[in-house]
């Protein structure tokens, strides 16, 4: 019999972390699956293996003499793991398991593939602009992949979004033009440890590319900044430092779509921001100094993951992309009750990022805050 585990990246992040910040997304779901599967789904902190232990992150990495590790954001090398760990996760993880994952991204994804488990990886997607989230999904078997595709977003639909909040924000007076110069260039800058800024043990950030900036101000006219809005006020030293490059302006109090949707930005650069993959629809030339998070919408062979919208809602998606895996229930209904309603996943957690900017409930407090940044530079101004 088939088992079910959900889980975040259970080496990254500590059971805690990935409770707070992943397992909310099955929480909400899971009647939704279980009406397809039955009651044999469950949470990776559940499961208990046949020596009747649970999965402790701690042991896993003393196994290979490691301690005092990092809450979140704990790298690792997944060719580095000795046999003890490997035959360790073998006792939660095999050929019996399907796993439903939320971010766990590739380094993860393909070690349980490696033990022979039904892979699904649940990631936020690049693109933010639709009435609610949409996922990337990813799935290490063809069959699955192929039973997604006929749910995926077609590429239209991004277009037709990205241009209508273009020509909603251009007659709204929204767009900065008069502070922008023509032929210029947009840095979209990332939160300082996040997965998808690593690189050889570190994270990356904009300190690390003074060349190609310097590059850039040979073509075009302005380098702009604009800092991610979870860049907390402990990162004022990356910000002094933008502050202090003479190749850099900083833009810290306009909405980041609002100088994506301006016809003055020619090109879009960041690491691997997911507002790379948006800029493309606003038809700007895009460059990333890293690389992107995932692979979307690309074939089965690439490591893709499958753009989703909506359908998550639907009791009839899972039975679709479960049945090739594991068995499921009969006459599973073709219904999606949340169908066409706004928000309904971004308001659990509260995850707009820039799209704030954007949605009415959210736009008229961030529009009276600018206001107030607007009013206390005046001030400081005149003294």
């Amino acid at each position: 019999m088939k088992r079910i585990i959900f889980t975040g990246d259970f080496l990254y992040n500590t059971e805690k972390h990935n409770r707070r910040y992943f397992f909310w997304f099955f929480k909400i779901l899971k009647p939704i699956i279980a009406s397809v599967l039955g009651n044999n789904v469950k949470m990776l902190f559940e499961i208990v293996n046949e020596n009747g232990e649970k999965f402790s992150r701690e042991h896993f990495y003393e196994l290979a003499g490691q301690t005092n590790l990092k809450e979140c954001y704990n790298q690792y090398d997944v060719s580095a793991f000795n046999d003890e760990q490997v035959d360790y996760v073998k006792n939660f993880f095999d050929e019996n398991t399907i796993v439903l994952g939320s971010e766990m991204y590739t380094p993860l994804s393909d070690f349980l593939t490696s033990l022979g488990c039904k892979v699904f990886d649940f990631a936020f997607h690049s693109y933010k602009l639709f009435d609610d989230l949409a996922f990337a999904v990813y799935t290490n078997d063809k069959n699955v992949y192929e039973q997604m595709c006929k749910y995926q977003v077609p590429q239209e639909q991004f277009y037709y979004y990205a241009n209508y909040w273009k020509v909603f924000m251009e007659y709204n007076n929204m767009i900065p033009d008069d502070r922008l110069e023509d032929n210029s260039v947009l840095f979209i800058g990332q939160t300082l440890t996040d997965k998808s800024v690593e690189k050889d043990g570190k994270f990356l950030n904009i300190e690390h590319f003074e060349k190609e900036i310097e590059e850039l101000k040979k073509q075009y006219s302005k380098v702009y900044y604009i800092p991610h809005p979870y860049l907390y006020k402990n990162c004022k030293e990356h910000l002094e430092y933008v502050k202090k490059n003479p190749n850099i302006e900083l833009l810290n109090d306009v909405s980041t779509y609002s100088v994506l949707a301006s016809d003055k930005i020619k090109k879009v650069m960041g690491i691997s921001t997911s507002m790379l993959y948006e800029a493309k629809y606003f038809d700007k030339e895009v460059q990333y100094l890293f690389k992107p998070l995932f692979n979307i919408d690309v074939p089965f062979e690439q490591h893709s993951y499958v753009s989703i919208f909506e359908d998550y809602w639907n009791p009839k998606f899972w039975a679709d992309i479960l049945a090739p895996v594991c068995e499921v229930k009969e006459n599973v209904k073709d219904a999606n009750y949340f169908k066409g309603e706004s928000n309904k996943m971004r308001n659990i957690r509260d995850m707009y990022w820039g799209y704030a900017s954007l949605d009415p409930l959210k736009r008229i407090p961030n529009f009276q805050e600018a206001i107030k940044r607007l009013y206390v530079r005046y001030i400081a101004r005149k003294l």
